[in-house]
């Protein structure tokens, strides 16, 4: 059940050193603002020297006094894959993303509480490329809340047992759903939400107490302004907080408003069964992609114990975990578009069950023995009401998991590829540092051939991918097309 580990080529490179002075602009420049309520965009110049030098250290700190939170623009990213990273922080050194490669479109950070947010370049000992440059920063200022936007991630910190911390959401009518997500690493935080005014441990519309981050789920949250206070139960540390909101018809007809939607899984280090190597950057590239390139509303990211490799991190790959995500991909409706991408072991009989080995796999828990079947996935994909289903599975035996799908009610719905038949490998491939299918369609095809056009259909990307992979026989890449009189797209 091995996803197999091959050495494609041989890569040269040359070392060389080279000392620069990071380039900055410490001042915002003199160009105009924009200002949508309490909310401002204004240019703000921030680069790294072009190109940038080797084993390369520096962090650029971005302060706007009195905002409540702040995030930056970059005009884009180019560092060597996999080895040069841009890393975004909030005031207190918490991660908010690690981006490699090359973004030439640009992209917005994720919100930092507060009034400040940092920016690190680190390079190797090799390659240089252009870097990065930022041009405007956004944030937000005044009142004593701060404020979230739908399904974006706010990172902040408590310092200590009971302190409290509160955020506002503005909520329109015809909310179906709040759904309420707080980590919190080794600490005890909890939640609360009310709907008009600042809720207290005692006044609430409802609250999460269980130990560690929370997972709330409110239905039909009234219209206006809802406050949502993050308390420290037990500890300190920083904490990540996302409040998503549902319009419309989630599980129905659909609201007119498209929306997308993605649960991504990468498992490289397995609780009981042996280890991979590269799932983890599946999972980063795919999250870059859908949320730079795509401009995905709501991601999901689950992985293995090493939260630092991936992006954003939503919770540990259990069957349990990757379950309760598919069903929160049930809140999409009929206008939305859903993704469900997932890199790993996987396993089967070799003649049609196949099954997909989440991360406590071999040990389970959680009433689950870590092990997604297809027979689980399909009763998963088959009551999702999304105008378009998106799946990519880069397992062992995952072609097995295509005749379930054919058989649903809504398979006309789905685009799916696996990295092989039902019984055949995935690979790990150390050239690119990527599950070979995954690089091969992705990387290059989606990226590098088609140039991250949004108009890029799934088929046309699947045969130009297919053509260069290096594999065949049960190795080879299945496809299935719910609809092949219309081009799937992202």
């Amino acid at each position: 059940m091995n996803r197999r580990l091959v050495v494609l080529s041989l890569c040269f490179v040359a070392m060389f050193l080279v000392t620069v002075i990071p380039v900055a602009t410490a001042t915002p420049a003199q160009t105009r603002a924009t200002v949508e309520g309490s909310r401002t965009v204004e240019s703000y110049v921030v680069e790294s020297a072009h190109n940038y030098a080797n084993n390369f250290d520096y962090t650029w700190t971005i302060t706007k006094t009195g905002a409540t939170q702040i995030r930056v623009h970059f005009t884009k990213i180019d560092v060597e894959k996999n080895y040069d990273f841009v890393y975004v922080y909030d005031a207190a050194g918490s991660q908010l993303h690690k981006l490699t490669g090359l973004y030439s479109s640009g992209l917005w950070s994720s919100y930092s509480s507060g009034d400040t947010i940092k920016v690190r370049l680190k390079t190797d000992y090799s390659i240089t490329k252009w870097g990065f440059k930022i041009d405007q920063i956004e944030y937000t200022t005044g009142g004593g809340s701060k404020v979230l936007t739908n399904g974006v991630p706010v990172t902040s910190s408590l310092s200590a047992t009971g302190a409290t911390e509160t955020w506002t959401i503005q909520v329109d009518a015809n909310a179906v759903s709040m759904y309420s997500t707080l980590t919190c690493g080794s600490a005890d935080f909890d939640l609360y939400g009310k709907l008009g005014s600042a809720p207290t441990t005692s006044v609430y519309d409802w609250r999460g107490y269980t130990s560690g981050g929370e997972e709330v789920t409110y239905n039909s949250p009234g219209a206006g302004t809802w406050y949502i206070m993050v308390r420290s139960y037990s500890g300190s540390g920083a904490y990540t907080l996302t409040v998503t909101i549902t319009y419309g018809g989630g599980g129905g007809g659909g609201d007119g408003v498209v929306k997308r939607w993605a649960v991504i899984v990468g498992i490289s280090d397995y609780k009981a069964i042996s280890d991979l190597s590269y799932c983890d950057e599946d999972a980063t590239d795919w999250y870059n992609y859908l949320k730079n390139v795509m401009h995905y509303d709501y991601i999901r990211v689950l992985g293995d114990g090493h939260t630092s490799n991936y992006p954003v991190y939503y919770a540990t790959a259990t069957e349990y975990n990757v379950k309760q995500s598919l069903s929160w991909l049930g809140g999409a409706d009929g206008d939305d578009i859903v993704a469900f991408i997932t890199s790993g072991h996987g396993s089967g009989t070799g003649t049609g069950s196949s099954y997909l080995c989440m991360w406590d796999s071999g040990s389970g828990e959680s009433g689950e023995n870590g092990n997604l079947y297809d027979t689980e996935l399909d009763d998963y994909v088959g009551s999702w009401a999304a105008g378009k289903i998106f799946i990519f599975v880069d397992h062992c035996y995952s072609g097995g998991l295509i005749p379930e799908i054919q058989a649903l009610g809504n398979h006309a719905k789905v685009y799916m590829t696996t990295t092989c038949t039902q019984n055949g490998y995935g690979y790990d491939d150390s050239t690119h540092k990527n599950g070979a299918w995954t690089y091969y369609f992705l990387e290059y095809g989606l990226i590098n051939h088609f140039g991250s056009s949004t108009t890029t259909t799934m088929e046309s990307c699947f045969d130009y991918a297919l053509a260069a992979y290096p594999y065949s026989g049960g190795d080879t890449p299945q496809e299935y097309d719910g609809n092949t009189s219309t081009g799937f797209t992202l």
